[in-house]
């Protein structure tokens, strides 16, 4: 097996953008109208709920803590369903994938004049769980695309990138831990001419080659897309995604 030694990260259709606080409350920053025990209303943008407090950025910039306590029971019965369903959100960038490209078999046939090669390359991620708790259940779907030599004598055709769908599951990433998979391969085709050999119609090179284009990834907790990828970042913009 064969391993490209670079590694990629996000391209510009990524969500793996590094956050600024990874606590279990920071997601759904709205802001919102709250009101205390004598009826006095503050409207500011809730940071985060924990240990009987709630952490507030008002509209002049300023950010403070209330005890909730101190709220009516109206304000803090809101306030704990905005916090457990911030509780069950994933930051965004607490997933992060590196990716490197690898030849994983090759197979060769060859007659009186060409050999053809057909090899079989795909990707290894590396999966970062950036947050102190467990992620359960990673879905990581994908999409390999290969590009067809492009030789002058060949149809237009070829030009289309070829495309292989796939999907894998990590049970388990513990809190500031990481797991490696695999994709699945896409066929990358090789032919060269024997010596004294050379192409009808077509001049220069010896050799007809496929290539590895590159990947579009997206990793998913249940239904959240918790990381995306796509490497060439071109393909965001001119290709289908998984």
């Amino acid at each position: 097996m064969h391993y490209d030694p670079s590694l990629f990260r996000a391209g510009p259709c990524g969500r793996s953008a590094a956050p600024d606080d990874f606590s279990p409350h920071t997601r759904r920053r709205q802001v919102q109208t709250l009101t205390d025990q004598q009826g006095r209303v503050l409207k500011a943008q809730v940071l985060a709920v924990d240990n009987g407090k709630v952490k507030i950025k008002r509209e002049d910039g300023q950010t403070f803590e209330l005890p909730l306590a101190t709220l009516s029971g109206e304000t803090q019965k809101s306030l704990k369903v905005w916090a457990e369903k911030a509780a069950s959100e994933i930051p965004a960038g607490a997933v992060t994938v590196e990716l490197s490209r690898g030849m994983f078999s090759v197979t060769k046939n060859e007659d009186e004049g060409m050999v053809v090669s057909e090899e079989e390359w795909g990707y290894s991620l590396t999966l970062t769980n950036r947050t102190a708790k467990p992620l359960q259940n990673i879905r990581i779907e994908y999409v390999l695309f290969a590009k067809p030599d492009q030789d002058p004598g060949k149809d237009k055709a070829a030009a289309i990138l070829k495309r292989t769908n796939g999907s894998t599951t990590v049970k388990e990433i513990a809190g500031n831990n990481r797991a490696v998979v695999r994709t699945d391969t896409i066929k990358i085709y090789k032919q060269k001419l024997k010596p004294g050999f050379v192409w009808k119609d077509k001049g220069g090179s010896d050799t007809i080659r496929d290539t590895l284009y590159g990947v579009w990834i997206k990793a998913y907790v249940g239904e959240q897309v918790v990381a995306e990828i796509c490497n060439p970042s071109s393909l965001g913009k001119t290709e289908k995604g998984p």
